[in-house]
């Protein structure tokens, strides 16, 4: 279930507006994720309840983009990050296997997605779903982690929407555990 979460008590007291919930100074929220912000600027939910997929990942970023790229570029970027990932785990990836790479409207925005296989050295597989993001002046990078195809595509469709209605892309911090003052 998502909730928002006000920041500051005036704006409880404040009017309702249209306005995007980051515009308002809220942080949006999803029951069983825990949302953590990185020095980078990226938004990290960690799945901590049976309500999603164990070892569930997402993160986003704003992204500079103005315009989507063709499939065709976005498939060899991707292909590219894949190599460079294999390259770059000291051994731990054995290979990642492009799954399914595809244009869609979700949530009013343009998206491309790929989705990938992560082959670990070790045996054990993982799965990637990660996507590009532009409604009107705004977009992101979105980045789904799970232990299987359906679960990590399934992350997308919860989030996209979610992150889309923050307006303001830029991470606000985290609300304080309930019972406790900042």
């Amino acid at each position: 279930m998502i909730r928002l979460v006000a920041l500051a008590l005036g704006l409880a007291l404040a009017p309702l507006s249209a306005a995007p919930a980051a515009a308002q100074g809220a942080v949006i929220s999803v029951d069983g994720w825990e949302r953590q912000t990185g020095e980078s600027g990226s938004v990290y939910f960690r799945c901590r309840a049976a309500t999603c997929a164990a070892q569930s990942t997402i993160s986003y970023r704003s992204q500079s983009v103005t315009r989507m790229p063709p499939v065709a570029e976005f498939r060899r970027r991707q292909e590219e990050t894949n190599r460079r990932m294999v390259e770059s785990s000291n051994g731990r990836l054995s290979r990642v296997e492009m799954i399914d790479v595809a244009e869609a409207d979700q949530a009013g925005a343009k998206t491309l997605t790929a989705v990938k296989l992560l082959v670990a050295s070790s045996g054990s597989n993982q799965y990637l779903a990660t996507s590009l993001v532009l409604q009107g002046g705004r977009a992101f990078s979105i980045v789904s982690t799970a232990p299987n195809e359906a679960a990590a595509r399934a992350n997308l469709r919860t989030f996209i929407p979610v992150v889309l209605l923050q307006g303001n892309l830029t991470p606000a911090p985290a609300p304080a555990p309930a019972g406790r003052t900042p």
